[in-house]
């Protein structure tokens, strides 16, 4: 199936569970639907349908070209005439046949006979920080979004995933108004009395200062609340609390 169920489903979804079981403006995404011009601005490419761009783009040129980041600017022309300038950034590299750059493992811990959410709190510079995030990372070269899923796991938590619940489809972009940076999300169960899982020893590179959070799964929210003031709460993370604490709301 090619369906892609937003993060709110997928949270009322294990909202469900826990309780059976008792346990962007979207001008800067117009990158997708670009329709090139050339220095005499004609449009080479038109769009029609759904997947239609309604803005007129033109002389895209890239500002930063680095290690992990590229920014862009381009010319856009408004449907009412309204002509300005669109700034982004942008992931140097896309591997090939994905067509996201990253993917966010959201994963549940069975141990003990309870059931827990793996999260990570990590510092980030641009914040300068400490953030409360899911596990994630980039794809590499010849890996599938299941086995960057699986490897990120490892070496961010150094859990090991026993179950793949579900994967996303299709993009979910991060911050489209500013970046086309994009990722899909994996859910996982991880087996918490496996051997493999009794004593988790991380692999992190040198650069990353990464600690693992347990958040009992029907307490999420409630924990959220309670760091936000300390902690630099990731919006999707943020909201995947909400969607469970408040889905009885919505019922």
């Amino acid at each position: 199936s090619n369906y892609s169920p937003p993060l709110a489903f997928i949270a009322e979804t294990f909202s469900c569970q826990i309780s059976t079981h008792s346990h962007s403006t979207s001008h800067g995404a117009t990158v997708d639907c670009i329709s090139v011009m050339t220095a005499a601005s004609s449009p080479i490419e038109t769009m029609t349908g759904e997947s239609a761009c309604p803005y007129t783009l033109w002389g895209e040129t890239t500002v930063f070209e680095g290690r992990w980041l590229r920014t862009k600017q381009v010319n856009f022309r408004a449907q009412d005439g309204k002509e300005g300038v669109w700034q982004s950034s942008h992931r140097p590299v896309k591997q090939p046949g994905i067509d996201v750059d990253g993917v966010d493992i959201v994963a549940i811990l069975k141990r003990d006979g309870k059931k827990y959410f793996i999260l990570i709190k990590q510092y980030r510079i641009p914040m300068r920080a400490w953030c409360l995030e899911f596990p994630a990372g980039m794809i590499d070269a010849n890996e599938s979004i299941e086995q960057a899923a699986i490897r990120e796991m490892k070496e961010e938590t150094g859990y090991t995933p026993t179950r793949l619940l579900h994967r996303s489809r299709g993009v979910q972009g991060l911050d489209p108004g500013l970046t086309d940076d994009s990722v899909q999300f994996v859910l996982v169960e991880v087996d918490g009395d496996a051997p493999e899982n009794q004593q988790p020893k991380q692999k992190l590179e040198s650069e990353e200062a990464i600690e693992v959070v347990l958040v009992e799964c029907d307490k999420v929210l409630e924990y959220v609340k309670s760091v936000e003031q300390t902690l630099h709460v990731e919006a999707m993370v943020y909201t995947f609390a909400m969607g469970i604490g408040l889905s009885a709301l919505v019922q």
